[in-house]
């Protein structure tokens, strides 16, 4: 113990007697270790932003159905051919089936209506005209700036709810309640409008549906030819959090029934979706962490080639300390030390560097960073790798000098 002390003590004196070639030497570490730790930082952060949104939008008792086999949890696969094409596999026949399962308190459909929303001169384009019942609002945790959402007594009439998106867009900071929009040519009212980014759905029930107007679903048959439009996603509620498991599980037999056990569906609960999402952002972040993490290759090279630089210049103070009793092991650990020490000294300002750089960029894209332990943890330990891994071997190469020959150089 008292020799570790002794060499990290050489180590410190070493370092602070060069400070500038120490720092241009720790250089690769701060950038490789700042860059990791950043963007580990940073994709937490958007991570739990992603799974606030879900989990804060979405209903956390909800089942969804969707047309066609997603894999779940898996970043490729898609959906099946027909459904990828737009020809749903999902009928009425299964909105009654599901209402009968166990423990599900409300089924909701969502399709699709093709058209564009004006208000006078001023036009939605991007607005997403989404049909469905009043027990989607049941499946789903919604805030309203202005009326309510869509009722029973509603069916079949020319009303609308719109989404914070498309209310911004076609009203502004004006209250849109009572107003009249047309699609495709026919006049609808507004009773009500949802507040920006919290008008439902997430991946749940297919997209964001920040710039979505609700119809009722009756109505929509108006845009269909008096037919049923075609249904997109069933969006299911259990009565409680502990039952989701078992109402997805029944929701499916009841719909391999419905559909006479062509399993051309897939049904979604939020873990799923959750579950997915992490999949997608652990590679991107592990991608981009490969990436960065070359940086880390490069300060350890650094640290090699000035610490056998540093081997050369010591020479005679490696003889004299070989000639009054030092052997091949202190002298080797004197210099691995003072590698490990000037890599942590490094992966410590590498961590600071990382703080600033997340905190602005977390700022600059709304995202709060998310530092973990496990992420410092990381940092110093790969730091102290760094260290002894390149510093090892001009370690070596000192303790295998004779001390006459080493006190005989020049």
């Amino acid at each position: 113990m008292m020799l570790f002390w002794e060499n990290l003590k050489m180590a410190l004196v070493s370092l602070m007697n060069a400070k500038l070639r120490s720092l241009l030497t720790m250089l690769g570490i701060i950038i490789g270790v700042a860059a990791v730790v950043s963007i580990l930082a940073i994709g937490a952060g958007v991570k739990k932003a992603v799974q606030d949104q879900i989990t804060g939008v979405v209903n956390a008792n909800a089942v969804a159905v969707a047309s066609g086999k997603i894999n779940v949890g898996k970043t490729s696969g898609g959906q099946g051919a027909a459904s990828s094409l737009g020809a749903s596999t999902l009928t009425p026949a299964d909105i009654a089936a599901l209402a009968k399962v166990k423990h599900v308190t409300a089924v909701a459909p969502i399709s699709l209506v093709s058209g564009i929303m004006a208000h006078g001169a001023i036009t939605a384009n991007g607005a997403l005209l989404l049909a469905t019942t009043p027990d989607f609002s049941k499946t789903q945790t919604l805030k309203f700036t202005g009326g309510r959402f869509l009722e029973s007594a509603d069916s079949g009439k020319k009303v609308v709810v719109l989404g914070g998106q498309a209310k911004q867009d076609l009203f502004g900071d004006a209250s849109a309640i009572g107003q009249t929009v047309t699609i495709r040519g026919l006049p609808f009212t507004v009773i009500g409008s949802i507040k920006a980014s919290d008008s439902g759905a997430s991946s749940l029930t297919g997209s964001s549906f920040d710039n979505a107007a609700y119809l009722p679903f009756e109505t929509a048959k108006t845009f269909a030819g008096g037919t049923t439009p075609q249904i997109l996603r069933l969006i299911a509620q259990a009565d409680a959090a502990d039952n989701v498991t078992a109402v997805a599980a029944d929701a499916k037999k009841a719909l391999l029934k419905s559909h006479g056990g062509q399993d051309d569906f897939t049904v979604l609960t939020q873990k799923d979706i959750l579950s997915t999402v992490d999949t997608v952002l652990n590679l991107l972040t592990t991608f981009i962490v490969a990436i960065a993490s070359i940086s880390l290759l490069v300060g350890g090279i650094g640290i090699m080639n000035i610490m056998l630089v540093s081997v050369t210049e010591r020479t005679r103070e490696i003889g004299l300390r070989k000639a009054i009793g030092a052997s091949s092991f202190t002298v080797l650990s004197q210099f691995l030390i003072e590698a490990v020490v000037l890599s942590i000294i490094g992966g410590a300002l590498g961590i600071l560097v990382a703080v600033a750089l997340a905190t602005v960029a977390g700022k600059l894209a709304h995202i709060t960073p998310v530092f973990t332990p496990n992420a410092i943890m990381l940092a110093v330990g790969v730091s102290a790798a760094v260290g002894i891994i390149f510093g090892i071997m001009p370690a070596i190469k000192a303790a295998r000098k004779r001390p006459i020959q080493a006190l005989k150089a020049e």
